[in-house]
């Protein structure tokens, strides 16, 4: 571990500018301002004093309608993440570049499950995150192929996921599905960031622990998914990814001894998710976000706290990373909260935002 005068010299550059970073996140007043706005154009008007400003213009200002708030989201996301790998030190600009590279797949992805579906490119363009290689106007293109092969293909020319890719196509040609053609590459993502855990684990133990927090996220939600379509654990097992937090066999254990998606919730070890199993429960349309919401707050809580004490290292990035890719997927249940269903007093005591 780097410490003292060498982790000033090492990290005192992109610490300073990840406090900058940091200090421009949405605050706690804010967010709850933004919970109890009135409509989207309150929200807006919220956003407007803030970072926001300059996407929102680009996409019409206060006066920005519908889908056009997500690309202005996104627009935000993708400068955030894209300065993470541009401000890391030298020697660790790769790991940087490995980590945020989910923001990559993510559209790659969004991708190859819109063309199995057989549809257009803007039925996904308000989701794509404007970054990297495979930025919207990438994606835009890659649709134009004729099949999933095709555009799989597309993905992986001169590409550094075409590995990744590779393992996605050949589920596809498997069974014919997007859906496992995605898991795979899921899969072959996490566990090349296998050695990067391991890395961390010796540098800073609580940014590994962040990083496998987010397999288990990956993992949860695949499993609420699967509980509420009444699936046996050996019907799913094949896309759980390993490595996290929480070892396969006790997420076994805990699928297989519940009866329901809240039972199933409160069986996870390490989460807190009986506020959701609650609101589930409780709620006349039963989201399944809802679940993602409560393991996404921990995810927020440990990140914030990370970055809180770590301020020369690697762990600051990392952790500034995962709060603003949560701060923008809050923003986006926030602001289509009446697409999702979700009541106010849902939302109130299921976004924790402790950002002070």
């Amino acid at each position: 571990m780097i410490s003292g005068s060498a982790a000033a010299n090492h990290y005192g550059y992109s610490s300073a500018r990840v406090k900058v970073m940091q200090s421009v996140l949405i605050s706690k007043k804010a967010m709850q301002d933004i919970v109890n706005a009135k409509d989207a154009s309150a929200i807006i008007s919220i956003l407007f004093h803030g970072e926001y400003k300059p996407d929102l213009e680009e996409f019409g200002g206060l006066e920005i309608k519908g889908e056009l708030v997500d690309f202005a989201l996104s627009k935000n996301l993708a400068k955030s993440v894209g300065k993470l790998v541009r401000i890391a030190p030298y020697t660790d600009k790769k790991m940087m570049r490995a980590i945020v590279g989910k923001w990559n797949l993510y559209n790659a992805k969004m991708a190859i499950e819109a063309k199995d579906r057989k549809m257009p490119y803007e039925s996904i363009a308000r989701y794509l995150i404007d970054y990297g290689r495979y930025d919207s106007a990438f994606v835009k293109e890659a649709m134009k192929e004729d099949s999933v092969e095709g555009l799989i293909g597309k993905f992986m020319i001169n590409s550094p996921y075409r590995s990744i890719l590779s393992e996605g196509l050949e589920a596809y040609r498997k069974t014919r599905s997007g859906a496992d053609a995605v898991a795979a590459i899921d899969m072959q993502y996490y566990m090349g960031l296998g050695g990067i855990i391991t890395k961390l684990r010796f540098i800073d133990n609580n940014s590994a622990r962040i990083m496998k927090m987010d397999i288990d996220l990956k993992n949860v939600i695949h499993l609420v998914k699967a509980k509420r379509l009444g699936l046996k654990f050996s019907d799913v097992s094949h896309a759980i990814i390993p490595g996290g937090n929480l070892p396969v066999h006790e997420l076994e254990q805990a699928y297989s001894g519940a009866d329901s998606v809240d039972a199933f919730a409160l069986q996870v070890k390490g989460y807190d998710l009986k506020p959701a199993a609650d609101a589930y429960k409780e709620g006349g349309r039963r989201q399944l976000l809802l679940f993602e919401i409560g393991m996404r707050n921990a995810i927020f809580e440990s990140s914030k706290r990370l970055l809180n004490h770590s301020i020369l290292s690697f762990g600051a990035m990392l952790a500034y990373a995962y709060m603003k890719e949560i701060e923008s997927f809050t923003l986006r249940v926030l602001i289509n909260s009446k697409l999702y269903g979700l009541a106010k007093e849902d939302v109130q005591r299921l976004i924790i935002w402790k950002n002070e």
